[in-house]
């Protein structure tokens, strides 16, 4: 994938030792591979859809991304790329095109002039099957947009896509055969890679620090932010990340090819003569049609996700991490209060969680001692109970085990966090701190469908802003009149809690419960 530093046009020559000189046109910049004209946001330049590696159409397909052609002449980027082939979320239909790799960059007015400013790469979640960089929070409106984020930070912001589904994750024995290094599956952990080294090649021309990259996801963004940091494929690409509600998982091969030998099955091209070319025949409609996948925050992860592939995933990365092998960095991690709570219905009822437990905790003794610390009675509901079991087993506990794990086996800064805010709306009370919701602060796009942010609520939105920001500057998380975030100590588990209430440093994320599971080997 070194191709895609070079693209194979006009000519930057950056190192990133010195600034690159201020662009002649306003907005203008010169990349390795093309010019580009951004989009005037008053405060920053928004450089939407520029392409980071060519299309994976064809015999593309399931192979390591290539480099793109360059344009020859300048190119006004003001749309996004389509998204990558996924279905649709809420009517189940597929959508979008394979021409998608693209990064989205946001420079801020001041920072693209001066050069050197700090990176911030975000990874967009949607269990690796589903999701975009230009997701809307409504309609018309872009949740990632990262200009507010750029403005507020003085950072410039990159926003990626890569594959999904079936297209960005299969493995067959068919496509070892065929890769050069005998192994298929993590496509889009690929693009990932290829997206970074279009950065390290680039950002230079948007006024960004090519030596101060942050890389930063939410959900299986923040699974692929691990990944990241556990593949040698990144090394030296980023020097900072951030976890959101992310684990470091990943499947193993022998599910992955179970995944694989299904999905090949379901068109039938498992008896083809050739049975990639058969699957490389299908559209990606047919693809995705074949074996959909189920998307559930509370539930198991679906199929097509990063697999151990023993190069480009040498293992599961909480394991490289424990082994100390992993790309060592300034780390951030953390999860929200309640991470399922928008997923389960309001109507959940003792019936059903009664059936919940006895479905997934076989062991009699097992299943008493969980329906105990997760009772009804404790919560106030048997939809609380749920909400916060699920939670804390999918998200708020991994996140203690992943930082302790990182504290143990690096020397450079480990911070954790716990927001647990509610907005003021009151549909919001209902669902808590659920999945996803620290995005509306970090992205500043807080007045949604109408709704006035409260001051306080203004304050954490800038609070956070600031701290993942600097985070990105030099790994040293600070906001203007917030305290100081300070290092992971697994002996207190502080962290930084993160409420409109009060930002503040604080001690034990649910540590009887996390303890518990802990036990458990969960």
């Amino acid at each position: 994938m070194a191709l895609l530093s070079g693209c194979g046009g006009g000519g930057s020559s950056d190192d990133g030792s010195t600034p690159p000189p201020p662009p002649v046109t306003a907005g203008l910049a010169q990349t390795s591979c093309g010019a580009y004209q951004g989009i005037d946001r008053g405060g920053s330049w928004a450089f939407l859809g520029v392409r980071y590696a060519a299309a994976p159409l064809g015999a593309r397909r399931w192979k390591s991304p290539e480099a793109p052609t360059c344009p020859s002449t300048t190119v006004v980027a003001s749309s996004f790329a389509p998204v990558c082939p996924q279905l649709d979320r809420s009517t189940g239909s597929p959508e979008g095109d394979e021409d998608c790799l693209a990064v989205n960059v946001f420079a801020p007015r001041g920072s693209f002039a001066a050069g050197r400013a700090p990176v911030m790469v975000f990874i967009h979640g949607g269990g690796n099957v589903i999701g975009s960089a230009r997701e809307e929070v409504e309609p018309g409106r872009v949740l990632y947009d990262g200009a507010a984020l750029a403005e507020a930070t003085g950072n410039v912001v990159v926003t990626v896509q890569y594959r999904l589904g079936p297209l960005g994750w299969l493995v067959l024995p068919g496509l070892d055969a065929e890769a050069p290094d005998a192994r298929s599956g993590n496509y889009g952990l690929e693009d990932l890679v290829a997206s970074l080294e279009w950065v390290r090649a680039n950002i230079g021309a948007f006024g960004g620090n090519r030596d101060r990259v942050m890389i930063f996801g939410e959900s299986a963004g923040g699974v692929n932010v691990c990944t990241l940091i556990a593949s040698p494929r990144a090394a030296g690409l980023f020097q900072a990340a951030l976890i959101q509600s992310g684990g470091c998982v990943a499947d193993s091969r022998q599910k992955a090819l179970a995944t694989g030998a299904e999905l090949a099955a379901n068109t039938g091209c498992s008896t083809a003569a050739d049975p990639v070319a058969c699957l490389r025949s299908k559209s990606p409609a047919e693809l995705l049609a074949a074996l959909p996948p189920v998307i559930s925050v509370g539930g198991a992860q679906p199929p097509y996700q990063p697999s151990v592939d023993g190069t480009l995933l040498p293992g599961v990365p909480l394991e490289v991490i424990r082994a100390g092998q992993h790309n060592r960095t300034a780390v951030a991690i953390g999860a929200n209060a309640q991470e399922t709570g928008q997923e389960v219905p309001l109507t959940f009822s003792e019936a059903q969680y009664q059936l919940f437990l006895s479905a997934t905790f076989p062991d009699p003794a097992v299943r008493a001692a969980v329906a105990n610390l997760y009772s009804s009675a404790n919560f106030g509901s048997a939809r609380l109970a749920y909400v916060a079991l699920t939670s804390d087993v999918k998200f708020i506990c991994p996140s203690r085990t992943i930082a302790r794990a990182l504290v143990a086996s690096q020397s450079e800064p480990v911070y954790r966090y716990f927001f647990t805010e509610v907005p003021d709306a009151p549909i919001s009370q209902q669902y808590g701190a659920f999945h996803g919701l620290e995005l509306l602060y970090l992205f500043g796009k807080l007045d949604v469908r109408g709704y006035v942010p409260t001051a306080a609520e203004k304050a954490l939105s800038a609070s956070m802003q600031q701290y993942w920001g600097t985070l990105a500057k030099d790994g040293v998380p600070l906001a203007t009149g917030a305290p100081a975030w300070g290092r992971y100590d697994p002996a207190r588990d502080n962290h930084l809690l993160l409420n409109a209430g009060g930002v503040a440093m604080a001690e034990g994320v649910v540590t009887q419960r996390c303890d518990f599971w802990q036990a458990l080997g969960v």
